[in-house]
């Protein structure tokens, strides 16, 4: 084949997926015979093989190394020491000056359209503090009647010695459940 033929009706994308098995067997046919009259796409086949044994080859001569046994612990005790020291002194002024400064830009970008804007906030504001104070007495409401009922019930069986003696067990025994888990907490942090 000429070279110019040669060049415009090469598979050289086909070749790769001949190597790799992508292709149908009709397609693998047809590469197969453009493959016997062409010396350059052959020697291109050839080539892309070697680069892929020299490669699988490299791979596999390659020796795995083993990491030690701590070596998750040391990176995260580096990464949480490290993170402290991150911010410098001076960067949380740098900040409130910094939105203190787009503050002052969005004021005059504004302009006239000022008290119309810090009227919408205030009405979402005020709306905000309408439903955070229903929430607060819900839940005051919530609290109150709840002592009231238990208060009411204690009232009947709270001066009985043996109920006595029995919560103030069952306390115990809570606080104890409690502070035992932070000491034991504390005691394997240390270990480590």
């Amino acid at each position: 084949m000429p070279a110019t033929e040669n060049a415009n009706s090469c598979p050289t994308t086909e070749i790769s997926a001949y190597i790799d098995g992508e292709l149908s067997p009709s397609e693998e046919r047809q590469v197969e015979k453009h493959l016997t009259g062409c010396s350059d796409c052959t020697d291109r086949l050839n080539q892309q093989k070697n680069f892929l044994f020299a490669l699988s080859a490299s791979l596999e001569s390659e020796k795995e190394f083993e990491l030690p046994k701590n070596f998750t612990k040391t990176i995260v005790a580096n990464a949480e020491s490290r993170v402290s020291g991150l911010r410098r002194p001076g960067e949380r002024f740098t900040a409130v000056f910094i939105c203190a400064a787009l503050l002052l830009f969005a004021l005059f970008a504004l302009g006239a359209d000022v008290p119309m804007v810090f009227s919408t906030f205030g009405s979402v504001f005020e709306k905000l503090i309408a439903v955070g104070s229903f929430i607060l007495h819900s839940i005051f409401n919530i609290s109150l009647s709840t002592t009231v009922v238990v208060r009411s019930l204690f009232s009947q069986i709270a001066f009985s010695p043996v109920v006595m003696l029995s919560l103030a067990v069952v306390f115990f025994g809570i606080v104890l459940m409690f502070f035992s888990h932070f000491i034991f907490r504390g005691s394997r942090a240390r270990e480590n």
